[in-house]
């Protein structure tokens, strides 16, 4: 009886042991349950919070790209209207071709052209002295210019076959529609920087990090541009998803299968600059999650064959919250890519609250100011002798504003275009700011070089008026010295009283010969144009350089084609030809020999070359010799052969020397024919 009794309870111990084991069983497993179903919801819900910062940096990112994109095309159109400008006070109807190659120098052009209202080009030259034409398409785009000239300019991007590089074409109506001017620059630079900051570079960049499967944006249109090949992605108005996120203001998502795999895909809607309204679409994968989801799975597994473990249950559970913190620090340095673009940007950025704390500041805003390290310091601490600037941005009367100011960093100048937006905190009733600084220092340098170049230009004006007021006084010594030595002669030495008067009026007659050919160079002369018998022209000045030429033992020869007509005037076309033979005399240096003239007709141009027979010259000068004032000479001024060049480009021709012909040195003038 008693071990009967004594069984029972140990029976029921046992039924109650075992219920107790079955409900704790129960409870570990519901706990355990639920933990791993929180921890993989809460896990999403990270990964999905992480994904809308993620798409809301990219779209911020995007925004500031397109605003740098057209920033840089603003002030690269105004650097080439200024330049237009500049041209257009040369004067068009004045300017040659010689004008256009310096300028074309001068502003570091490939090319510099003009066009009548026919879409002709009517002087066109390159960088390089040579003459040509645009491609036709820009011939077409000067058309429509003219045809609808209320848009005033054009620019265009040329992007030949390698190797060649791309090319700007700007082309500008001028104000009385007379004419289209069309500037040629390299655009490699240009088109380099818009690719680092361009938003397509911006997508590529960022979906090279780790669990980013791809950053596309896509329009009703379709895809505008993808980090990767999109494969056969359904039209927005296809998908309902897609069409609900274009017509809602906010950040949606959901799982998507692409290419085959699971991913988390966050859409946000973006509309900027000259990208049509479309969506934001970021493929997050979800491979490591499902790992993750899985192993918890194992892990659930696991603590049900093992419910009386509670070390067990204990260490899954730890197991658990590590790979949650796994997967938050994979979706922290998802976080961090958007930080590092914010520090990557060349333009300085800084978030300063209602309070007057930086926030937030990239390397390119410290570099600017010369500052470091400014994050969580106050303002008037971290920037010194800027300090006021922020007061100043507070005060505005609007909410967005834009500024050009000019700051002392490190003793030297620099100038700064500030734009900044105010952030209106209702609560405490204080304003923050968003302050985006670029730096224009260099844009002013050149600047200041243009208008310094435009200064040195009107001072060469001022010097050719002095140069002609010279010849006044000049010529009055010279006179004065002619009357001392004819009429007022000394009793004694009158042999060295003659030697210096005539010395006097050699050097008089020198220093005239020297401002006269500097006045031809530098002033502009009206072109009387007439038609010029040019075979009459060339006999008529061989017949005087046959005298001269007696004299030194020079022999001239002059052949020249019958109805050979330009339109010219005949006494600055025998200056043209005097200038080339008192080169060929001086280069001769006294010995004999030949100069040779000829004049035929090549289609619609007239070529007049000039030859001797002399040393020739060198091809290390040969560049340099229609540039004013160089000369290898002693005594020689360096004026005539650019004074030939200016005669000659006056009436639409051009002169060059002929770097093939070894017999000495010949010059080849060509001119339209009539």
């Amino acid at each position: 009886m008693p071990t009967t009794m004594d069984h029972k309870p140990a029976g029921l111990d046992q039924r109650v042991l075992t219920a107790a084991a079955l409900v704790l069983a129960a409870i570990v497993l519901l706990i355990t349950w639920v933990t791993i179903k929180k921890s993989r919801n809460d896990s999403y819900a990270l990964l999905e919070a992480q994904g809308m910062a993620f798409s809301e940096a990219l779209a911020q990112a995007a925004e500031n790209t397109i605003q740098a994109e057209s920033f840089a095309e603003y002030l690269l159109q105004t650097r080439y209207s200024d330049l237009t400008t500049s041209l257009r006070d040369l004067g068009l109807d004045r300017i040659g071709e010689i004008d256009l190659v310096t300028f074309a120098h001068t502003h570091d052009l490939m090319g510099v052209y003009l066009y009548d209202t026919t879409a002709e080009v009517v002087l066109g030259i390159t960088a390089a002295g040579t003459r040509g034409a645009p491609p036709l398409f820009v011939a077409n785009e000067v058309a429509d210019l003219f045809a609808d000239p209320e848009a005033n300019f054009v620019l265009l991007t040329d992007r030949p076959e390698p190797p060649r590089g791309p090319v700007h074409y700007y082309l500008e109506v001028t104000p009385d529609l007379s004419r289209v001017i069309v500037l040629a620059a390299d655009a490699l630079y240009y088109d380099d920087a818009l690719q680092q900051i361009g938003i397509g570079y911006l997508a590529q960049k960022m979906a090279q990090e780790k669990g980013v499967e791809y950053i596309l944006y896509q329009s009703l249109e379709g895809i505008v541009f993808a980090s990767r090949k999109p494969g056969d992605l359904v039209a927005i108005e296809s998908d309902p998803f897609l069409q609900a996120a274009l017509d809602g203001d906010e950040i949606v998502s959901r799982r998507y299968e692409f290419q085959g795999r699971q991913v988390l895909e966050i859409v946000r809607p973006f509309e900027g600059g000259a990208y049509p309204f479309g969506l934001f679409r970021v493929g997050i994968s979800l491979e490591r999650f499902y790992d993750i989801s899985a192993g918890f799975d194992r892990q659930m597994m696991i603590l049900s064959g093992t419910l009386f473990v509670l070390v067990l249950v204990a260490m899954l559970y730890l197991s658990g919250r590590r790979k949650r913190a796994r997967l938050s620090r994979q979706l922290s340095d998802m976080r961090l890519v958007t930080e590092r673009i914010f520090e990557q940007m060349r333009t300085g950025v800084a978030v300063i609250d209602g309070r007057g704390v930086i926030r937030m500041a990239n390397e390119a805003f410290e570099e600017v100011f010369g500052v470091r390290n400014v994050r969580g310091q106050t303002w008037a601490d971290a920037m010194g002798d800027h300090h006021g600037l922020l007061r100043d941005l507070q005060e505005g009367d609007t909410t967005i504003d834009e500024r050009e100011i000019s700051v002392q960093v490190g003793g030297r100048e620099r100038r700064l275009l500030v734009a900044q937006s105010k952030l209106g905190d209702v609560e405490q009733n204080r304003t923050g700011v968003i302050v985006v600084v670029y730096d224009i220092t260099r844009l002013k340098r050149y600047e200041r070089a243009a208008l310094r170049k435009e200064r040195l230009s009107e001072m060469g004006n001022l010097a050719a008026g002095v140069a002609h007021e010279i010849r006044n006084p000049l010529n009055a010594i010279s006179i004065a010295a002619q009357r001392l030595a004819s009429e007022f002669q000394p009793r004694s030495d009158t042999e060295q009283y003659l030697a210096f008067t005539r010395q006097i009026r050699t050097e008089t007659s020198r220093l005239n010969d020297i401002i006269t050919r500097f006045l031809a160079l530098a002033r502009e002369e009206k072109k009387q144009a007439q038609r010029v018998d040019v075979a009459s022209l060339l006999h008529d000045i061989g017949a005087l350089l046959r005298v001269e030429g007696e004299r030194l033992q020079v022999d001239v020869v002059v052949s020249a084609e019958p109805d050979v007509i330009v339109q010219a005037d005949p006494d600055r076309l025998k200056q043209v030809l005097l200038n080339l033979f008192n080169n060929a005399k001086e280069a001769l240096d006294g010995s004999s020999g030949q100069v040779t003239i000829a004049a035929r007709r090549d289609g619609k141009t007239v070529r007049i070359t000039f030859a001797d027979n002399g040393p020739g010259i060198a091809r290390e000068v040969a560049d340099r010799i229609f540039a004013p004032y160089y000369t290898t000479k002693e005594s020689g001024t360096g004026l005539g052969l650019p004074t030939v060049q200016r005669i000659i480009a006056d009436y639409g021709g051009d002169v060059m020397l002929d770097g093939d012909y070894t017999g000495g040195a010949r010059f080849v003038v060509s001119l339209p024919a009539v």
